[in-house]
């Protein structure tokens, strides 16, 4: 017994050892092909400074849109389709409906202000940005004039928003009010 486990420890570490000699011999494994950068992959702005203003007038844009739709009492909502992503599309949809089903509307402008940059893909056709929404400026009211807005609310919110690549510029792709520390 004893000369069978020492034959069976000797087979066992000739394999061991000729196993990475064996494995020298294999042919290599073929490569798999990688993506290569076309035309298309260039990067969409020159530097990340360029990114984060286009970024900015994009928001900027969303919100001049969103504004009218809300001062005109959420109608002809589909306007605001330009700015945002598929995704997100529907929501801001119904937000608007609200405003229709309420008989309100807002009075007055949205500012922001970029609090401070999350990421910017290489290519920027990604940009992930931290903003502080001010609507200090923008009253919502019902058909009458007397405003709908609580007096508890918060001028100033936090948001995370992203854009991405539409067919020729930034779009909001996602809107979210920061649940962490306030930034503002």
């Amino acid at each position: 017994m004893r000369t069978q486990s020492h034959h069976l420890l000797a087979v066992c570490a000739t394999v061991m050892l000729a196993l990475p000699a064996l494995a020298a011999c294999a042919p290599a494994p073929t490569p798999v092909p990688s993506h290569t950068a076309a035309a298309t992959d260039a990067p969409v702005f020159a530097s990340d400074e360029e990114a984060l203003a286009a970024a900015k007038k994009a928001y900027a844009a969303y919100l001049e849109t969103s504004d009218a739709i809300t001062g005109d009492g959420g109608k002809d909502p589909e306007r605001i389709a330009t700015f945002v992503a598929d995704d997100l599309l529907n929501s801001e949809l119904q937000g608007f409906a609200g405003y229709a089903a309420e008989g309100a509307h807002s009075v007055g402008s949205t500012t922001f202000k970029v609090s401070g940059v999350q990421s910017i893909e290489s290519s920027g056709a990604l940009i992930s940005l931290y903003i502080c929404e001010d609507v200090s400026g923008l009253d919502v009211v019902d058909a009458t004039g007397a405003t709908l807005v609580s007096p508890s609310r918060k001028p100033i919110t936090p948001f995370e928003v992203r854009f991405e690549m539409g067919d020729n510029s930034l779009i909001l792709g996602y809107r979210g009010v920061w649940e962490g520390g306030n930034f503002c």
